[in-house]
């Protein structure tokens, strides 16, 4: 069905998150009129300063008439339980000015006014104002679009909207492909150096096994993945490191056959892409040179990424990643906190703000990292427990739930023990559900 809004100024900020929210998210066909309608029998929306008994009016914050970057001023305001900023005047239909508050999240332009970084150079999930005004853990873009949805039909009964559907995408990091198979000799005699040093005679035992091919190594679980991807009809996405060794680059050399055959075999059955290494960060000559050995490998350019650690910085990490080819980046999110960085647990096309235009980088955000509650050594059973609560939430707003996971994770070897059951029955907890 179509709506029409009517603004003083049509501004590009102003029709990419209109386009989200009633486009994407509501299943509209929205028309921008820049006079007030008459006579009009459809409903339409009054984004003006002015007031129209027979519109829905929306006073209109100046974020998206504004073309430069600045400090804002954010005014918070509660309506339904839900935080909120940029109020509206009382005389408005609708408590706050959801394009300019939304647009604030997707754009993520607090990331932009924020100079300091954390020890890996990211911007920090404290300093955001979903942390500091705790609604972090929530999709609060769709609870607010989900009001405001109800509100447009209080207002307009005739109106009809898009039925949300939620989904499981699981998107696997595979950070360490194997345990000790692929690995050079000089990182196999450091490794076994070690553990003589220290006494673990059982792992030195495992490790000449695994070489000799006498066991499986503990880290290839891929095949125990595809059955459960199967049987649950997912499709997950995996990313494979291809940079140069180093200290946060811990992956085995792309050119070794058995690395080689598990990036060829998974991208003829799923969707793969590249996991730009944390030494990459800012460097487009790396950037390329990295996608260009995935291609030789996997035998395609590869279109989508995410970056190891998370480590970008908004806008250079994206525009390196467009004038590399890339379409798709799966990195919106915390390695340190749970929750929605962006406010959404949907795609959204990324708005550059100092060219102040919508790009054709599609943004997959993502609301839950294993590493964290592995490192911490939570047990299994909190680590499904967090992904239900997770699945709950965007369930009932309608997103996408995309968790990011470690394959290692799920050897049941060393301190990895449970994870294991624990990701199926979640899963199998969520399908059911579903």
């Amino acid at each position: 069905m179509q709506i029409h809004i009517f603004t003083s100024r049509l501004t590009a900020r102003l029709q990419y998150v209109g386009k989200f929210i009633l486009e994407q998210q509501m299943g509209l066909q929205v028309k921008w009129v820049l006079q007030p309608p008459v006579l009009i029998s459809e409903a339409w929306i009054n984004y003006t300063h002015a007031s129209y008994a027979d519109a829905f009016n929306i006073t209109p914050h100046s974020l998206l008439f504004e073309t430069d970057i600045k400090q804002q001023k954010i005014e918070f305001c509660s309506f339904d339980s839900l935080k909120a900023f940029f109020p509206c005047v009382s005389a408005a239909d609708f408590p706050f000015d959801i394009f300019a508050a939304t647009f604030y999240l997707l754009s993520r332009y607090e990331e932009y006014l924020y100079s300091e970084q954390d020890k890996h150079g990211r911007f920090p999930a404290t300093a955001s104002i979903a942390y500091q005004q705790k609604f972090l853990d929530e999709p609060i873009v769709h609870h607010w679009i989900q009001a405001f949805q109800q509100a447009l039909s209080s207002k307009f009964p005739y109106l009809k909207f898009r039925l949300p559907v939620s989904r499981l995408i699981p998107t696997y990091d595979v950070d360490m492909a194997f345990a000790y198979r692929g690995k050079p000799l000089f990182r196999q005699i450091g490794a076994a150096v070690w553990d003589i040093w220290h006494r673990h005679f059982s792992e030195i035992t495992l490790r000449w096994k695994v070489v000799i091919n006498q066991t499986k190594d503990p880290y290839d679980v891929y095949e125990w993945l595809n059955g459960i991807h199967e049987f649950h009809h997912l499709q997950p996405i995996y990313f494979f490191p291809v940079g140069k060794y180093g200290r946060y680059d811990k992956q085995i050399a792309p050119t070794h056959p058995v690395y080689k055959k598990l990036i060829v075999s998974t991208s003829s059955n799923f969707t793969t892409g590249i996991h730009l290494s944390y030494a990459s960060f800012l460097n487009e000559r790396k950037i390329k040179r990295e996608i260009g050995i995935f291609a030789s490998v996997a035998g395609f350019q590869p279109k989508h990424n995410r970056f190891h650690y998370l480590r970008f910085r908004i806008p250079d990490s994206y525009r390196q990643l467009l004038s590399a080819g890339i379409q798709h980046d799966y990195s919106m999110g915390y390695a340190t906190h749970v929750g929605f960085r962006a406010g959404v647990a949907d795609a959204f096309f990324w708005y550059d703000l100092i060219a102040e235009k919508e790009t054709a980088l599609l943004i997959h955000p993502f609301c839950w990292m294993d590493t964290g509650v592995v490192q911490l050594k939570s047990s299994p059973d909190a680590y499904a427990e967090q992904v239900w609560r997770m699945w709950e939430k965007i369930h009932a707003a309608g997103g996408t739930c995309m968790l990011v996971l470690h394959p290692n994770y799920f050897s049941e070897y060393g301190r990895f023990c449970g994870y294991r059951q624990a990701y199926q029955h979640v899963v199998q907890q969520i399908m059911q559900r579903q």
